[in-house]
């Protein structure tokens, strides 16, 4: 029997330095207990440290691609947790016990008014706010009992959209659709633990609260997020070596 929840990702690329960092800091953390899953496409590389590797014919826009790869997958472990790659652990994966639904869903926290112009035009963002049209985020997802029906709905859903919810936005706004069809059987994660975002360098005294507090995934935001990622990388290292001695 596994000790943690799946850790899921999906990734296509030649530049695989973002997934690395989220493998090594899971192991770090959780050890090779931990069943560690790379979705992807037929000829990106596999991440050193994954425990093993999904492979799908996937169509060439990303949201389609990552929809398409999600209710693809067919776990392996009654938990799995579906991340985003530009993410790092920290704490030990737990997810909410004494639940009455099977799928988990992070609701996004802050709130802005949507740019209807970037990365192109989006008529149906004009004058909305985020909370508006995208009230979850997707960098935090877990199921429990084999729900990839969930996914094959949204799959299916974005499909249908214009072509441009297919190149961004199209698994959020594929989500909120769904929801908004009278699907209720969700519990809400905690979004400070499971994704929390931060835009700028992660510090030690940061990363000390994050722990104490039993945050678990800090996932990177913004133009600098990679070199954020792997300099955090570093940082991590340098805290759990300081713990062991």
């Amino acid at each position: 029997m596994r000790d943690f929840p799946s850790i899921v990702f999906f990734w296509i690329g030649e530049n695989t330095s973002i997934p690395k960092c989220l493998v090594h800091t899971t192991r770090l953390v959780m050890g090779n207990s931990v069943n560690i899953v790379q979705l992807t496409n037929k000829n990106t590389e596999e991440i050193d440290g994954v425990t093993s590797v999904k492979r799908y014919e996937l169509p060439e826009q990303i949201m389609l691609a990552r929809l398409k790869a999600y209710s693809k997958y067919e776990p392996e472990t009654e938990e799995v947790f579906f991340c985003d790659a530009d993410s790092i652990f920290i704490n030990k994966l737990s997810l909410p016990k004494n639940n009455k639904n099977k799928i988990f869903l992070t609701p996004r926290q802050q709130d802005f008014k949507i740019n209807a112009t970037y990365p192109e035009y989006y008529e149906e963002f004009v004058n909305k706010n985020a909370k508006e049209v995208m009230p979850f985020l997707f960098g935090a997802i877990a199921t429990i009992s084999n729900q990839q029906s969930f996914f094959r709905e949204l799959y299916n859903i974005c499909l249908k959209l214009p072509d441009r919810f297919h190149r961004w936005y199209g698994d959020q706004y594929s989500l909120n659709k769904f929801l908004d069809g009278g699907f209720d059987e969700y519990e809400n994660l905690n979004t400070e633990i499971y994704l929390n975002i931060l835009k700028e360098q992660l510090t030690l005294r940061y990363l000390e609260n994050a722990i104490n507090e039993n945050v678990q995934l800090i996932t990177f935001k913004g133009p600098n997020s990679k070199i954020y990622l792997e300099q955090s990388t570093i940082l991590i290292n340098y805290f759990y070596e300081k713990m062991s001695i």
